[in-house]
């Protein structure tokens, strides 16, 4: 490098200073100057990693100084947003609008030769299997990128559609339409779920709150859709035709995915190539690829078994409301717009808590979301014998019940940081699994005997019993952080 070139490099560096970048220490936005020694790596390969991760490009003297720094929720940020939104909108849509399919079997196509119990497990697999594969669908998202498992989950989730078209037994739709869809599914809803966080901080609760809240407002139009196909066109073109959907509209909508944070899979090739950052946490060992440690936490253990009650009862409502409201002399239009609105008010109540728990702190949010839906199921679903009651509670627990889930992965980013969000995530989301194989079955279970499928009085006292339970454990897990009834956690 010539003297001249050295002296003009001098002079661009002291008249425009390196600048700061935003890193993030437990989901708080702090500043830090960047350090000298790093310019050595190109804008391509300086990412953030572990606890401290710096959010922007590193500029160096050979950038335009005019080019500014990545600030938190930047306009691609809210096109991440959307795109996540809607393959939240359709992958889990479909999941909630399961009780309708659920009614169609029983009365029509296995009608006499299947259980309300045998044909609740459809939908619960394809739930269990969303949850338990999260710690795997999660690790693969924080390695390889979310886009890329974006990708191959919608492209199973509609092999596994067009497949359970053809079947014709009902352990061929738990392979199809439960086991399978839901593998695909939790590549899907993990990449979702949780890259809006790396684009935003202060709104962080909004942002997962208006993502998620895309599996309410998709049960919203598809419960009805999928009601009226099945009734006027038949199963297999029904399920031929959503298998389309999802082709069509999550392929474009995955394609915007953007990771703004290194990768597992960068990071060991920059590491690889440069060498670990001054302070960057190496000891030479391969990460984990599922981390565990995280167990250790009080407070994400008391999360983590607190889930499994929660759900146990928590998808209860939108498998049974469809029965129970046609079991009391409603048609199934209406009862089919039940669960549409229920879908829509999680929605509602997703976007709303979201920003509550940018105000009050993701705990609070979380355990005022779960117990106010557990009194909805013991003091509105007890006593909905007519439609205007039917329709209030389905409002009612929509609203409550919707914060649960974007409110747990604020929860989780809150104690584990975000470089390690999706793992940790998939993590808490195999206790979601346990419950999701506990709590349907054992309803369908309980109409099946104890109501001899009329009298849903024993589903409701599950449901929510489980629901309370849950409930309990996440205000321990509040006061476990803070004492202090009304500190903000």
């Amino acid at each position: 490098m010539s003297d001249s070139t050295v002296q003009q490099q001098t002079q661009f560096t002291s008249s425009h200073p390196q600048p700061t970048a935003l890193v993030h220490v437990d989901s708080e936005l702090t500043i830090a100057s960047s350090d000298n020694k790093d310019k050595d790596l190109s804008k391509e390969d300086y990412y953030s990693t572990d606890k401290q991760e710096v959010d922007v490009e590193y500029a160096t003297a050979a950038v335009d100084p005019q080019e500014e720094p990545l600030v938190d929720g930047p306009l691609f940020g809210w096109i991440v947003v959307f795109a996540s939104f809607t393959s939240q909108m359709i992958s889990m849509g479909v999941c909630n609008v399961y009780g309708v399919y659920q009614n169609y079997y029983f009365t029509e196509k296995f009608q006499g030769t299947a259980s309300t119990f045998q044909l609740a497990w459809i939908g619960s697999l394809a739930i269990m299997a969303l949850d338990i594969a999260g710690p795997f669908t999660g690790s693969i998202c924080d390695y390889f990128g979310h886009r890329q498992a974006a990708l191959v989950g919608v492209v199973v989730m509609t092999l596994s559609l067009v497949a359970a078209a053809f079947a014709t037994q009902v352990w061929q739709l738990y392979l199809t339409q439960g086991l399978l869809y839901g593998l695909g599914a939790s590549l899907t809803y993990f990449a979702s779920l949780t890259l809006p966080s790396q684009w935003f901080t202060k709104n962080r609760g909004l942002v997962t709150g208006i993502t998620i809240s895309g599996g309410g407002i998709g049960g919203l139009w598809i419960s009805p859709i999928v009601s009226n196909l099945l009734t006027n066109k038949g199963f297999k073109f029904t399920m031929l035709v959503i298998a389309a959907a999802h082709f069509v509209l999550l392929i474009p909508a995955c394609m915007f995915y953007k990771t703004r944070r290194e990768t597992g899979r960068q990071r060991a090739k920059r590491i690889k190539q440069f060498g670990p950052r001054k302070g960057e946490s190496f000891d030479g060992k391969k990460r984990k690829f599922i981390d565990f440690t995280i167990m250790k936490d009080i407070r994400f253990s008391l999360l983590f078994i607190a889930g499994i009650f929660v759900v146990s009862g928590y998808f209860t409502p939108f498998y049974f409301i469809n029965s129970y409201a046609i079991q009391h002399g409603v048609d199934k239009s209406t009862a089919a717009l039940m669960v549409g609105l229920m879908n829509g008010a999680s929605a509602v109540g997703r976007i709303v808590m979201g920003v509550v728990s940018d105000r009050i702190g993701s705990m609070n949010a979380l355990c005022i979301s779960t117990f106010a839906a557990t009194l909805t199921l013991f003091f509105l679903w007890t006593f909905a014998k007519t439609v205007a009651v039917m329709f209030v509670f389905s409002i009612a627990y929509g609203l409550c019940c919707g914060a649960y889930l974007s409110s747990t992965v604020s929860v989780s980013a809150a104690i584990a940081g975000l470089d390690r969000l999706g793992s940790v995530t998939g993590i808490l989301y195999t206790g979601l699994a346990i419950g999701s194989m506990i709590g349907s079955p054992v309803s369908g279970a309980i109409l099946d005997t104890i109501g001899n499928g009329t009298n849903y009085t024993g589903v409701i006292v599950w449901a929510g019993t489980m629901m309370l339970i849950g409930s309990v454990l996440q205000f321990i897990m509040k006061f476990s952080t803070n004492r202090s009834l009304l500190a903000k956690v």
